[in-house]
């Protein structure tokens, strides 16, 4: 039996996606990402490699398809172990950051992470970060007995990656149904795009999911080195979803 033709009604209630990526100051880009549709389930992922060896680079390149497509298929937590066991087909096995969500209307958006990426909702109102980041400096302020200070100078070190990914290091959770808009980035955006920025930009393009990836990832304008003075910026990924009103 042939399906029935999807009527224009039905097409405009997808959930509807943007994505952009600019290369940081030290080429090439080690950044990745991938969106995979189902159906009107969605699955999108965000990965943000340690340095720019050929074999992140290249690592960066195919391990956002194995999360989202093993995602779509098995889940989240599979997507990311799965991937991670392709770390060790490198002499040298990458460092990667990666964060993965699942979006279909009329539920919540599945989140799976490890490392330091991330992912926002957006409320309409409120820009909030759901996810935590793995990284030795949000270790030392969990633990405590370390001033704030210091635990702020390890925020760049990530403890996990992918290439540890396993149902123990890897964390999920649920952003619920009524936050339309959800935000995957790697650390070249929350790094290096203000809150108060981001939020405004999020309210200007709440409903223009391209135009609002494109407009963080310009903003991502980069940061002065204390050493050298010379500016820096850092690879820069955003995948940005929002899910159809009510």
């Amino acid at each position: 039996m042939t399906p029935p033709a999807r009527s224009k009604a039905t097409a405009t209630a997808e959930v509807t996606v943007g994505v952009a990526q600019r290369a940081g100051t030290e080429p090439p880009c080690a950044d990745g990402a991938h969106v995979h549709r189902r159906g009107d389930r969605v699955c999108a992922a965000v990965v943000d490699g340690a340095g720019h060896h050929a074999a992140v680079v290249d690592f960066a390149r195919h391990a956002p398809s194995v999360i989202t497509l093993m995602g779509m298929a098995m889940g989240g937590l599979v997507g990311l172990t799965t991937a991670g066991r392709m770390a060790d087909a490198y002499d040298r096995p990458p460092h990667m950051s990666a964060v993965y969500a699942s979006m279909e209307p009329g539920r919540p958006t599945g989140i799976h992470w490890i490392g330091d990426c991330r992912a926002y909702g957006w409320d309409g109102e409120t820009l909030t970060q759901w996810s935590t980041d793995q990284t030795m400096g949000q270790w030392l302020r969990w633990n405590g007995g370390v001033p704030i200070e210091i635990a702020e100078t390890q925020d760049n070190w990530a403890r996990l990656g992918l290439a540890q990914a396993t149902e123990m290091t890897c964390r999920q959770l649920e952003i619920p149904e009524d936050i339309p808009l959800v935000l995957l980035v790697s650390d070249g955006i929350s790094d290096q795009v203000a809150p108060e920025k981001a939020e405004e930009l999020c309210r200007e393009h709440a409903d223009a999911p391209q135009a609002l990836a494109d407009a963080l990832v310009a903003a991502a304008e980069g940061e002065e080195e204390e050493d050298t003075g010379e500016l820096y910026r850092d690879d820069a990924t955003v995948v940005v979803l929002r899910r159809p009103a009510a």
